[in-house]
Formats: C-alpha cells, structure tokens, sequence
C-alpha cells in the first residue's frame, strides 16, 4: 500500500468564537484526506488554528509532496520526514503534520479492521471527561453555563475560561464553586497573564475554591516562569496543548514546568508522537491527561 493523493477541504462555519482571553475568531476547520492505492482512505480535521487557509496552502504545496508514495504504516518515516522538512527547518505549521498522521493511523485502522486505541496498546476503556466550557463568561453566565453541561452532557467536571483579572476571575470562580460544591472545577487562563507575581495570585485564589488545576497562566514559551509557578503554586499546574513532539516536552519536562501535561494529537505530531511523550512523562512521574477541543469529528480523531 502507498499513499497516492492528499486533498484538503476547507470547511467554514457562519459564527465566531472567544475562547478564553483569545481573539475572536471564526469557527472554521480543514479536512485532510490521504488516498492509498489499495482503495483505502484516511481522514482528520485539523484542529482549530487562525489561519486554516495558510494550513491548507502549506498541505497541498508542501507536506503533499513529502508523503507521496509512502507506505502508510511507516507512521515513523512519515513523521521524521514531516518534521525534518518542515517543522525542524521551516517551523511549520505542528497541526499539518499531526493531521496528517492522524489520517495515516486512521487508514491503518480500516486495513486492519481494529480501533487506533487497541493498535496502540490501549490501556483503559473508560476514561473521565470534564466540560470545557468554551469562552469565557460573566460569573452569573457561567453558573447557567456549567449547569446545561452537567444536565445535558451527565459530565461532573467542568474547565472554565479565566484571564481578564484576579478580581474578575475570582468572580468567576466563586459563583461556580458556590453553586456546584461537589465537582471537580478546572481553569484555563490561555496564557492570558505574563508574569510569574500575577500567576501566583490567580494559584491562590484557586487555592481557596479547590480548583484542581490552573492551566497555562502565563505564555507556553516561557518554561522558565512556569517553572517558577509550579514550584511555589498551592494547586497543580498542567499546560502543554499547544506543544509539538518529544524534544519539545523533554525540555518542559526536564524544566519541571507542569504537575500536568496536555499533548494533544493534533497538534503534538499525532497518536504515535502522544504516546511517546505520555511514557515521559510517566518516567519523570508527572500526570498526562491529553487535551482537545473542537469540531465532533476532531474530538473522534483524537481518541478513535
């Protein structure tokens, strides 16, 4: 079997999202479909970037190029040579590659009639899933946003969206804890604060909602600063999701940057690539809990 085509769609919606301290921007996403020869396709939606259009013009003028003729199953080859021309000189765009692999993984699993999970050597059926909540709100808008998640979803945790400052977060945070005491809650700053003191005042005040863990309060490039945060933090600090492959997260692992990490399949490289680095992690002892978040189909893509 080789790979003989790669096409992408473009797909956009008519609506626009916030998420967190994030620029609006609109819902839109790019489907990757790679053909073989043997009349077996595989398919990903890549996750939610800025610019899917420069994803798409990036795929088909270069990544296309670079897989063609390849066997599908050599996930590894793919990826170092994805990586090599692209990511390693180019910095390109992490989510073109992971797409990719995911689709390759996807084609192995109609070949071989087997979910992607057992052909990695799954280890849990049932996994358990948190709510996140996808913008952030005013603390009344999210109390009735939490409670349509725990009504309609049966779900018992919930992430919330924070980062327009300690007041207003701590706002947030304790209309949620008073009106559900028996949840587990989680927060996601979206790197919104930029420095360590602002960080640290934001841990405390989770500190005193029992918030399980405070995700990316200040920018991901900085391990340094998180370091920094982790060590002095009273709750747990996780972060990761927009991190791509294994030199990437030795590096924050080596730093001590996270008590959590986040890869997330597409965006970390893929399946292959996710695995890698969640048995890092279990060396240097330090929780993996994968991250996603977006369309249907990339949430399926992520866990097939």
């Amino acid at each position: 079997m080789i790979i003989t085509d790669v096409k992408t769609y473009l797909l956009e919606l008519d609506f626009k999202l916030k998420i967190g301290s994030m620029p609006r921007f609109k819902a839109s996403g790019l489907y990757i479909n790679v053909i073989t020869d043997e009349g077996i396709d595989g398919w990903a939606l890549s996750h939610w970037n800025l610019s899917n259009l420069a994803q798409k013009q990036f795929i088909d003028e270069a990544l296309k190029r670079i897989v063609l003729k390849k066997d599908p199953f050599m996930v590894e080859e793919i990826y170092h040579d994805l990586y090599q021309n692209s990511n390693r000189i180019m910095f390109g765009i992490p989510q073109s590659t992971s797409a990719i692999m995911v689709a390759c993984w996807d084609i192995i699993g109609k070949a071989t009639k087997q979910p992607i999970y057992k052909l990695l050597g799954g280890r849990k059926k049932k996994v358990r899933c948190y709510a996140s909540m996808p913008r952030g709100y005013s603390a009344k808008a999210a109390v009735g946003a939490v409670q349509a998640a725990l009504d309609l979803g049966g779900f018992k945790a919930v992430k919330l969206r924070i980062g327009n400052g300690p007041k207003k977060d701590e706002a947030l945070i304790k209309a949620v804890r008073d009106a559900f005491t028996d949840i587990d809650i989680m927060v996601d700053a979206n790197s919104a604060y930029h420095s360590v003191n602002e960080a640290l005042k934001i841990a405390t005040i989770c500190a005193k909602y029992d918030i399980a863990w405070l995700e990316e309060p200040i920018p991901t490039d900085n391990l340094n600063g998180l370091a920094k945060i982790r060590e002095k933090s009273p709750v747990e600090i996780a972060g990761g999701e927009n991190d791509m492959g294994i030199y990437r997260f030795e590096d924050i692992l080596s730093k001590e940057c996270f008590d959590i990490i986040q890869p997330d399949t597409t965006r970390s490289g893929g399946y292959l690539q996710l695995k890698k680095i969640d048995a890092m992690a279990e060396v240097k002892g330090v929780r993996c809990i994968p991250h996603i978040f977006g369309f249907g189909h990339t949430d399926l893509c992520a866990v097939a």
